[in-house]
C-alpha cells in the first residue's frame, strides 16, 4: 500500500464525513439510552455507512455509465455539492444535517442507526460522490481499489470509537473547540472541492 496515495484518499474522506460535526446529533439522539443500545446504534450505522460507500465505490461508475454521466461531469457536480458543505460548515460551525429539525426527523425515522445516522449523516451524496471520484482517480493503479476501501472503513471505525467516546469527547473540546474543528474541516472541503472541479473541467476538455 503506498502510503502516499493512501492518505490522499483518507484526508478528503474524513474532512467530508466529519465525525466531530456529527457527535452532536449522536449524543443528542441517544440521550438517555443504555450503552449496549448505544453501541447497537454505533455498529448498525457504521455498517450502514460502509456498505453504501463500498457499494458506490465499486458500482457507481457502471451507474453512472448507465445513465451516461461522466466522470467529470460527477468530479463537477460532486465539487458544487461539496463547495456547499464546505461553506455551511464555515460559516456555521457545524452541519446542517446535525442541527436543524432533529426531533421531528427522529420521530420520523424511527431506528436512527440506518437513517439519519448511517446516512445521510455519515455516507451521504458528498461522501458517495467522493468514493465514486477517488475510485476512479486512484482505482486504477495497483491496489488503488484496496486503498481506497481501506480508507472507507478506517474513516468509519474512527467516526465509531469517536460515537463511543462522545460524551468524553464532547466534554474535552467543548462547543468552542468542536465548531473550530468543523470550520478547519469546512475549509478543507472547500478546498478539495474546487480541485475536484478543476480537475472535472481539464478531463471534460482533455487539458
Amino acid at each position: 500500500m503506498n502510503l502516499n496515495d493512501f492518505l490522499h484518499i483518507f484526508v478528503p474522506l474524513f474532512a467530508v464525513i466529519d465525525p466531530i460535526a456529527s457527535l452532536p446529533l449522536y449524543i443528542s439522539f441517544t440521550t438517555g439510552l443504555g450503552e449496549r443500545e448505544k453501541r447497537r446504534i454505533v455498529r448498525d450505522a457504521s455498517i450502514t455507512a460502509v456498505a453504501l460507500l463500498l457499494f458506490f465505490q465499486f458500482i457507481g461508475i457502471y451507474i453512472l455509465d448507465f445513465f451516461g454521466i461522466s466522470i467529470a461531469a460527477l468530479m463537477i457536480a460532486g465539487g458544487v455539492l461539496m463547495i456547499l458543505v464546505g461553506i455551511e460548515m464555515v460559516r456555521e460551525g457545524d452541519k446542517p444535517r446535525s442541527t436543524r429539525k432533529k426531533v421531528k426527523f427522529h420521530e420520523e425515522t424511527g431506528d436512527i442507526a440506518i437513517v439519519p445516522l448511517g446516512t445521510p449523516m455519515l455516507a451521504g451524496p458528498g461522501a458517495i460522490s467522493l468514493a465514486i471520484i477517488l475510485m476512479e482517480k486512484y482505482g486504477t493503479t495497483p491496489g488503488g481499489a484496496v486503498e481506497v476501501a481501506v480508507a472507507i472503513v478506517s474513516v468509519i471505525l474512527i467516526t465509531a470509537m469517536l460515537f463511543l467516546g462522545g460524551n468524553y469527547i464532547s466534554r474535552i473540546l467543548g462547543d468552542k473547540g468542536a465548531r473550530a474543528f468543523t470550520r478547519v474541516m469546512g475549509l478543507l472541503v472547500t478546498a478539495f472541492a474546487i480541485q475536484y472541479i478543476l480537475d472535472g473541467i481539464s478531463l471534460y476538455f482533455g487539458l
